[in-house]
């Protein structure tokens, strides 16, 4: 019995030791009919965007799902995320951080620009993440994957400015599509202040489309992390965060002293 006591103040000592998990600090799943957060602060309308979006449903693998339908949005439209992030990787902004959504694009929207993601809060500039006109997502003549008309896909954009090169990871159903490297790091373009927008470019290259479940996290997950995720479900994001290393290597060690343990009685 001592043993196994040692055991466990050993992992919990590992535990406590490793690094933090990467915090969810914003979730966003639409089941109310509106802007409100399932985690984090609500989502925010720019303008005059609460006319034109329609909160309905729709079916995902199956299954009905409360989304939300956003417009082919103008420069003073679209959505306002608050992150609740605080600044890292070494700089006055948030450089390392996850942002995961369930979206689809209708057959309509082939062929255009879809704004997806927008780091300047008054949409002063281009977006900085896009579907582009061959359906790749990416940014800066940097494009890949497909994201197929009519069919739910999850996209993740993994950011980590404090890096020299492939500052920037695509995801499309679990699935690494493509790594880039930006123009700028630290504190640069891709850096996030207090709030970014979603679904909107500063010259409308953008389109109609739904969004299921949007998350967003304060560290750059890794691959291992967003393949578990999957592709997109009617029930939105999964809510657990990324393990801590130590959490992961204390409960493997105590599991396998324990087994062990009984092995010899």
């Amino acid at each position: 019995m001592k043993s196994i006591l040692a055991i466990i103040t050993l992992s919990c000592g590992l535990i406590l030791s490793g690094p933090a998990s990467a915090a969810i600090t914003g979730q966003w799943d639409f089941n109310s009919g509106n802007l409100s957060a399932t985690l984090g602060t609500d989502l925010g309308y720019r303008g005059d965007t609460a006319g034109s979006t329609v909160f309905t449903t729709a079916a995902i693998g199956g299954e009905t799902a409360n989304v939300m339908q956003f417009p082919a949005a103008l420069a003073t439209q679209g959505y306002i995320l608050t992150h609740g992030m605080g600044a890292n990787g070494g700089g006055s902004f948030v450089n390392q951080y996850s942002l995961i959504m369930d979206i689809m694009f209708p057959s309509t929207s082939t062929g255009q620009w879809r704004g997806l993601f927008q780091t300047s809060p008054d949409n002063s500039n281009d977006s900085d993440f896009f579907v582009n006109t061959s359906n790749g997502i990416g940014i800066s003549g940097t494009y890949h994957g497909a994201i197929v008309a009519d069919t739910w896909h999850r996209v993740a954009l993994v950011m980590d400015l404090t890096l020299g090169t492939e500052q920037m990871r695509k995801y499309i159903d679990g699935t690494l599509v493509g790594t880039q490297t930006l123009s700028s790091g630290v504190d640069g373009r891709w850096s996030l202040d207090t709030t970014a927008l979603l679904f909107t470019d500063e010259d409308g290259e953008t389109a109609s489309g739904m969004v299921n479940s949007i998350q967003i996290h304060d560290l750059a997950l890794a691959d291992s992390y967003i393949l578990a995720l999957g592709g997109a479900t009617a029930d939105g994001i999964s809510l657990i965060p990324e393990p801590a290393t130590g959490l992961l290597l204390g409960v493997g060690l105590l599991a396998w002293m324990v087994r062990r343990r009984f092995a010899r009685s």
